[in-house]
Formats: structure tokens, sequence, C-alpha cells
């Protein structure tokens, strides 16, 4: 199976994956076969991509059982936006939900702790501000079970990450959904919403002041370009550097009105250029060892012209996954099944990810199935 964005999806593909609304109800089942009239609902509800089969052995690759089981995404969602409707009306949180909903993914992600690099669509739901809050939740949680942090650690980060964007529950939805590029007035609205999270935080005395934190220095850069504050390197707190990582990946890898999202492929080259100047460098390199840059099921270009899919990927080795050779750089379908390890030898490696419609044009050249 791969995942396709929605607006590249092709009548008479095979549906992998269940399809949940933000209330956990089922829109389409796994082996659902995709007409046009189904594309259109998904497009509707603005579901970015969805997983789907090839009806072809060698694209079709089993995917790791995920990281975050479906139950918890359902709950995380509702949870969480409860919790944001109740802040916006009262001006007071959940806390309970907050912290039934964190204790779920940190249990999620310590039973799943050597399949982590999978964390690469937790996404699920139509809503952007919840399903990035719970993405970035477990994106910095799995950075702090990385780090060794303990049981008491683990809760305060993966709280601070879930609510790192509760600021934004004071900005006007005119600007929070803005289809266009802000205008230098509206961002500087949006960027009051550090400090309107910490105020919010501030005043719920069942929560620590670590969240606070987070909130707050979330936006802080690690050479102190950053705001509020212009904090600098180990001024800004561990957790809110670690959020701040999380953060900008979810964003670059998730699909706005604006914009479409980014191979994690790509969010790492465009974050490593900014590791110095934004990014904590020994976070940044800890957290692109154990996220996938090449998901299994992503289809890659070799340096020899030629194409594979990866299949197996092991933490520590993101860079240097288990490839399925695919076609030569003629386009020839490669005999049997011929696997690599990029991590044990020096002759292939991933120079480039193909996009939609590259899958497409490879597939019609090495003679594979067609769609509508």
């Amino acid at each position: 199976m791969q995942r396709f964005s929605t607006c590249n999806l092709r009548v008479g593909m095979t549906l992998a994956r269940n399809i949940y609304n933000v209330d956990g109800k089922m829109l389409l089942a796994v082996g659902t076969v995709l007409d046009q009239q189904y594309i259109m609902k998904l497009k509707n509800l603005s579901i970015p991509g969805v997983y789907v089969h090839l009806g072809d052995q060698d694209f079709d690759v089993e995917l790791p059982e995920e990281v975050l089981s479906e139950e918890t995404k359902i709950l995380a969602t509702k949870n969480l936006f409860r919790t944001f409707q109740k802040c916006q009306l009262t001006n007071n949180l959940d806390v309970k939900k907050v912290q039934k909903t964190t204790q779920t993914i940190i249990e999620n992600l310590l039973q799943n702790k050597n399949n982590v690099h999978q964390l690469t669509d937790v996404r699920r739901y139509d809503n952007y501000t919840f399903y990035h809050s719970i993405s970035v939740c477990a994106l910095a949680t799995m950075l702090g079970i990385l780090r060794g942090y303990s049981p008491k650690r683990l809760s305060e980060v993966s709280i601070g990450a879930l609510l790192h964007d509760v600021g934004k529950v004071k900005i006007s939805p005119n600007i929070l959904n803005k289809p266009e590029k802000l205008t230098d007035e509206e961002m500087q609205v949006m960027k009051t919403h550090s400090e309107e999270g910490f105020k919010t935080l501030r005043k719920n005395r069942e929560l620590s002041v670590v969240p606070m934190h987070v909130a707050y220095q979330h936006h802080e850069k690690f050479d102190g370009t950053g705001y509020p504050r212009g904090l600098k390197g180990d001024s800004i707190h561990e957790y809110a550097r670690i959020v701040a990582i999380a953060d900008v990946y979810d964003a670059l890898t998730s699909d706005r009105a604006y914009k479409k999202a980014c191979h994690p492929y790509e969010a790492y080259k465009i974050m490593i250029e900014m590791v110095n100047s934004h990014f904590d460098p020994e976070l940044f390199e800890l957290f692109f060892n154990h996220v996938a840059v090449f998901p299994v099921g992503t289809t890659v270009m070799l340096n020899d012209g030629g194409y594979a899919i990866v299949i197996e990927i092991k933490n520590g080795e993101t860079f240097t996954p288990k490839v399925k050779f695919l076609a030569d750089s003629n386009y020839n379908k490669v005999s049997g099944e011929v696997c690599v390890d990029l991590a044990k030898q020096s002759r292939f490696f991933i120079t480039d990810v193909l996009n939609d419609v590259e899958v497409f044009d490879l597939l019609d050249r090495t003679k594979h199935v067609r769609f509508a």
C-alpha cells in the first residue's frame, strides 16, 4: 500500500486503511474500491490523503503497525476539541481530559518504541489545529522517550506539546483560517498566541508551570531571533526546544488551504538549512535519526537512476532504509524480488523521492496497472 494525496486519487484504487471523521465515525472501510463519488466525498471533507492498494505486488508493500492506535487518535481528537472549546467559552481547561489524552499517547509510544520512526501519519482529521496539536504531542513525546525522560518528565513534555497552541483560541478565525499569506499586521496578531497561551495556562492551578513555558517559548529560536522574548540556546526550556522541532516538522508535512504537504524528506532538507539558527542541533539530529525520512511505502530514485520502494526502516538508520528494486533507469522492470539494505553497503543510496504523479508515470512506463 502507498499513501496518495486525495487530489491525486484515481478511480479503481482500493482503500488500504479505514477512514474516520473527527467523531470517530467510519467514513470508508478497508477494501472499498474508489469511484468518482467516493473520491469527491474525500475531497469535500478535506481529507488530505489516504492509503491505497495499487493492485501491483511490487508497489503494494505492507506497512508496519501504526504507532498510535485509531482508538487513541479518535479519543485524542475528541478530548482536544472539547478542551479547546471549553477554553474558548470559559477561559478554563479540562485538565483531566488533557492528562488522560497525553497518558494514552505516552502508553502507545512506549508500547511501540521500536517502531516510532513510523510517526509520519498521525493526522487523520479535517481540523488542522487539533490534529496538528496531537501530532506535535506524539513527536515531542517520542523525543522525550529517546532522551530517557522519567514518567513525570514525559507527562510534562506531552502536556506542554498538546497545549502549545492553546493561545490560538484567542485569535480570530479569519486570521487562523486565512487561505492566503498573512499581512504583516495579521502576522503580529498571530504571534500573540504564545503570550495568550501562557496567560491561559497560568490561570489553571491544576497544571504545573512547565506547559506554560512550552506555550510561551515554542517560537523562540536557538540563535535568539525568535519571539516573544528573543531567548537563545539553553535559555529556552528544553521542552520548548523539542516542541519547536516537532511543530515545524508537522507544519511542513501537513496539507493546508494555502500549501500542499511536504514529503518528510523535503521537510528534512528545509529544516537542515535552519538547524543552527532555529533548532537545537543535538535534538535535531536525534529527531531525524528516529523519524522516517523515507517512510515505508515511499517510492525513491537511487544514485544509478533506478527506482526502488522502501520496505523496512530501523531506528537510527532512517536515511538508509531497506529497499526493494522496481526498475532500472530505462524503466525495465527488475526480475524477481531484489532487496538491499542501504545501511550495509555503499554502492547505492537514495537521491530523491517520487511524488504521486511520478509514481503513476513509473507504473505506466513499466507496464503495470493503469487507472482511469
